[in-house]
């Protein structure tokens, strides 16, 4: 469960820095998101496979980490975000 929240930290600081630094979205949307993906990605591939939900293995991993990726990729894109028109 720590794996998972480390990987989902990590990730949002390297995608932070390498978008650019304080830009929109912000550094303060944009760890927590990818922490956040990083849990349910873990949590839930453990509860698909029957594993106890903190367990850490290779699938759960890389699930926390592709969860992850996901979800800093649809918030860097701008799913949800009114156009200014």
């Amino acid at each position: 469960m720590i794996a998972f929240l480390v990987a989902g930290l990590v990730l949002g600081v390297v995608a932070r820095t390498l978008a650019g630094g304080l830009r929109d979205p912000q550094v303060y949307l944009t760890v927590p998101a990818a922490v956040v993906g990083a849990l349910v990605g873990g949590v839930a591939t453990n509860a698909l496979r029957g594993d106890d939900w903190g367990d850490l293995n290779v699938v759960s991993f890389v699930a926390a980490v592709v969860v992850a990726l996901v979800v800093l990729g649809l918030l860097e894109g701008g799913v949800g975000r009114r156009s200014r028109a």
